[in-house]
C-alpha cells in the first residue's frame, strides 16, 4: 500500500478535525462502522474473480486514494463549483444547494475517484484484464464513501443527537450511499480498463464516466427531493449495481480463463458492457452447451434459475431488504 506524504498530512488533519468536532468515541465508532463494512464490500468484489485476483497492496492504494485524495479534491472542487453556482444564481442559497448536489457533486466526484487508475503506476500496472477496472473502480468508490460517511455521521446535526444519532446515520449510509459510490465508480473503472487493456478509444472512458455521473445524480436527486419511492428505487439501483458488478466480473473472468490474455485484449467485438451482457443472456442456452470451462457456482444438472439464485450474495441482499423495511416503517408510522 502506498500512502504519500501529502495523504498522511490530510489523514492527520481530518482525524484531528473529526475528534475536535465530535470527540474521540464518536469518531472511533463512525470510523469502525464506515471502514469495516467497506472492507467487507471490497473483499466481496475482489473475490468475484476466480483467477488472477488483484493484490491487496494495489487495492489498498486505490482505496486510500478514494478515502483521502479523492475526498480532498472533491471538497475543494465542490466548494468552487458551489460558489460559482451561488454567484450565478443570484445568491439563492436553496437553489445553490440543489444544483450543487445534483449537478456539481456527481461531475466532480466521479471524476476524482478513479483518477488513481491513471495516475498511480502500481495500480495502473495491475490492470491487465478488463474486469480489473471494475474492481479498482469499486475500491476507489468504497474508500471515498467510507470517509464521506464519517463526514456526514459527525456533522453538527448528527452529533447534536448524541452517539445514537451518529450510529444511525453512519449505519444507514453504509448500506446505501457507500454502495452508490461503489457502483458508480465501478462503471467508470470499467471504461478506463477498456481503454488501457483493449485500446478502446477514449470516448469509451467518457461514456462510462457519464453513466457514473448519471447514476450518482439520480441518487442525489432522490435525496434532495425526499421522495420515498424515488429513494427506494435508488437504493435498489445501488444494491443491484453491486450484484451486477460482481456478476460482470465473474463473466469476464470466466471468459478470460478460456483464452490467452493476448487474445482477450485483441478481441474487439465485445467492447460494450451492455451489449456483452445482452448477448450473454440472449445466447445463454447455446453458451451453456458449448463453453469448455465449468460455469462458476453451477453443475451440469442445475437449471438457469438455480444458478441465478446461487450467484446472489444473500447477506448483502437481506441487508438491503432490511434497510428498505426501515424506510417504509418511517413512511407508514
Amino acid at each position: 500500500m502506498e500512502i504519500t506524504r501529502g495523504q498522511w498530512i490530510i489523514i492527520i488533519l481530518l482525524t484531528l478535525s473529526f475528534i475536535a468536532t465530535a470527540g474521540f468515541v464518536a469518531f472511533g465508532l463512525a470510523a469502525v462502522l464506515s471502514f469495516g463494512p467497506a472492507y467487507l464490500y471490497l473483499k466481496s468484489i475482489r473475490n468475484a474473480e476466480e483467477t488472477d485476483r488483484e493484490p491487496w497492496s494495489a487495492l489498498q492504494t486505490a482505496f486510500v486514494w478514494g478515502a483521502v485524495s479523492g475526498v480532498f479534491y472533491a471538497l475543494i472542487l465542490n466548494g468552487l463549483g458551489g460558489s460559482l453556482v451561488f454567484l450565478y444564481s443570484g445568491n439563492d442559497a436553496d437553489l445553490t444547494f440543489v444544483l450543487t448536489a445534483i449537478i456539481v457533486a456527481p461531475i466532480v466526484e466521479e471524476f476524482v475517484k478513479p483518477l488513481v487508475l491513471f495516475r498511480n503506476a502500481s495500480v495502473k500496472g495491475e490492470i491487465d484484464e478488463v474486469e480489473d477496472g471494475i474492481v479498482y473502480g469499486a475500491a476507489c468508490g468504497l474508500g471515498f464513501g467510507a470517509t464521506e460517511n464519517i463526514l456526514y455521521g459527525l456533522s453538527e446535526g448528527a452529533v447534536s443527537s448524541g452517539l445514537l444519532g451518529v450510529i444511525i446515520i453512519v449505519t444507514v449510509r453504509t448500506v446505501s450511499s457507500i454502495l452508490l459510490h461503489l457502483t458508480a465508480s465501478s462503471f467508470a473503472g470499467y471504461g478506463i480498463s477498456q481503454y488501457l487493456v483493449k485500446g478502446a478509444p477514449f470516448s469509451v472512458v467518457i461514456k462510462y464516466y457519464l453513466l457514473a455521473v448519471l447514476i450518482h445524480a439520480a441518487w442525489n436527486t432522490a435525496a434532495v427531493l425526499g421522495s420515498p419511492l424515488i429513494l427506494i428505487f435508488s437504493i435498489l439501483l445501488a444494491i443491484g449495481g453491486l450484484e451486477f458488478s460482481k456478476r460482470r466480473i465473474r463473466e469476464l473472468d470466466l471468459e478470460g480463463s478460456n483464452i490467452s490474455p493476448t487474445s482477450l485484449r485483441a478481441e474487439n467485438n465485445r467492447d460494450d458492457w451492455w451489449n456483452a451482457s445482452k448477448d450473454k443472456w440472449a445466447n445463454k442456452s447455446q453458451t451453456q452447451t458449448s463453453n469448455t470451462a465449468s460455469p462458476i457456482f453451477e453443475s451440469g444438472t442445475e437449471s438457469p434459475a438455480s444458478s441465478m439464485f446461487q450467484n446472489i450474495d444473500w447477506r448483502q441482499t437481506l441487508g438491503g431488504v432490511f434497510f428498505l423495511l426501515y424506510i417504509l416503517s418511517n413512511i407508514i408510522f
